[in-house]
């Protein structure tokens, strides 16, 4: 089959759509279950599942394919039964382009190889450091910042080559992050003209009219702020904890998986780790015990979680999205190309972890809340993106909405009412929120 130009004719027969995701968008898991379903962090629930609610429409039949179903077994099986069973497989991806994904990348590329189908790659990024970014130059890296050898990344570059050929020899473009990770690619020997940046296709979640809040961020110490962190991000420690400390309603979303494990169980996960321990990674860590660290089993409950916050903060790149989607202003904190690329396409409002020696409190980012540029460009960059779907033959849900759309928001609806748990008595926020309106109704 030749997809290389302009993907595949569309037609008017239902196609058979398959999206690779940790989990089916309304699936409502227990907290415990839920986190060995996420791909070891929560946020890759939100670009697999905006991927996947842009597509659902009255004449296509979709399907979510497993992490599992994709990746084990031989490797002739999983190819003949995707062949057979599916029309055009989509797999959104993320910074897929680091250095500890090079097992995966021949892993897909050894399936992508033996489809006979359109494959259509969405959102995928490199990870580089903001040295190399400034440097222009393209040595992939860890999130702690760490390259490897000459002889690594020259592995590494083959087995990104090998993925992103078999790709494109599938469909008629691949859609990446940003300008960062296409200019990554055009250093791979890719053409320009087979590269589209779309951004994060998470942020395009609620569809062609989302706009962000205009409103001044006043900060007291009554606020409730949610935090992300990443313990490997030592430049964010000092305002981490000073934050914890002004605003005592302030809590710690836990969205990777050792994280809200421990929220869960109420046992350490790390007891190994020796890190700064300003960081919330133990049971020791005074946000702890004061039930300040909070995790939701579901992407669409976290989101609605968050619409409660006055303000978010942190790395976390789906942290800052989730806080978007619920209309909470949020503020990034960039520490390399992944969290720079997506800033800079979808116009966040952020600030250099290098930068950070100026910052005195959270107030001082608050005071930098600006949505103008977010919201004025977004129409045009949701644009791209739909743009992009349709140059490989993939139709959106947004140009003709129909009871599909309509069905599937109501599907994830108990999805997005499901509780969470906050640390050191494992009880759903939900309950306790009640719980307290209970108390301020029956006081007043």
């Amino acid at each position: 089959m030749d997809v290389t130009n302009e993907g595949t004719p569309m037609t008017n027969q239902s196609e058979r759509i398959w999206v690779r995701s940790c989990q089916k968008p309304t699936a409502k898991l227990s907290p415990a279950k839920s986190i060995d379903f996420i791909g070891g962090n929560q946020g890759n629930l939100l670009y697999q599942f905006s991927t996947y609610r842009a597509l659902v429409r009255d004449d296509v039949e979709l399907e979510t394919i497993s992490y599992g179903k994709f990746a084990k077994g031989a490797v002739e099986e999983r190819a003949e039964w995707i062949n057979s069973e599916c029309d055009r497989l989509v797999l959104p991806l993320s910074s897929s382009f680091r250095l500890q994904n090079m097992k995966n990348l021949d892993l897909w590329a050894d399936l992508v190889e033996r489809l006979t189908i359109p494959v259509t790659v969405v959102g995928i990024g490199a990870q580089l450091r903001l040295e190399d970014v400034r440097n222009d130059t393209y040595l992939p890296s860890r999130v702690t910042g760490i390259i490897a050898s000459a002889e690594e990344i020259e592995q590494h570059e083959a087995a990104a080559r090998r993925f992103v050929a078999a790709v494109l020899d599938r469909s008629a473009s691949i859609g990446v992050r940003g300008e960062i990770s296409k200019r990554y690619l055009q250093h791979l020997g890719f053409p320009a003209d087979r590269i589209d940046a779309i951004g994060c296709p998470s942020l395009f979640t609620w569809g062609p009219d989302f706009q962000m809040p205009e409103r001044d961020i006043r900060l007291n110490r009554k606020s409730k702020i949610s935090l992300s962190f990443d313990h490997r991000i030592e430049e964010s420690a000092q305002l981490l904890d000073q934050t914890i400390t002004d605003y005592r309603r302030s809590t710690v979303y836990m969205q990777e998986k050792l994280g809200a494990q421990m929220v869960i169980t109420g046992e350490d996960t790390r007891p190994d780790w020796d890190g700064d321990e300003r960081f919330p990674v133990r049971t020791s860590h005074r946000t702890f015990a004061k039930h300040r660290m909070v995790y939701y089993p579901t992407a669409w409950s976290w989101i609605r979680h968050l619409e409660d916050a006055d303000f978010s903060l942190g790395p976390r790149l789906h942290g800052t999205v989730a806080a978007t989607l619920a209309g909470t202003s949020a503020h990034l904190l960039v520490h390399d190309s992944r969290t720079l690329e997506i800033a800079d396409h979808h116009h966040l409002p952020h600030t250099l972890t290098d930068d950070l020696g100026t910052v005195r409190s959270a107030a001082d980012l608050a005071t930098r809340q600006d949505y103008t540029a977010f919201n004025a460009s977004y129409r045009e960059l949701f644009g791209r993106f739909t743009t992009f779907l349709e140059r490989n033959s993939l139709r959106s849900a947004y140009d003709d909405p129909g009871a599909a759309l309509e069905a599937f928001d109501a599907s994830v609806e108990p999805a997005a009412r499901a509780a969470g748990v906050v640390s050191a008595q494992g009880v759903p926020s939900s309950a306790r929120e009640r719980a307290g309106a209970l108390v301020r109704r029956i006081r007043s």
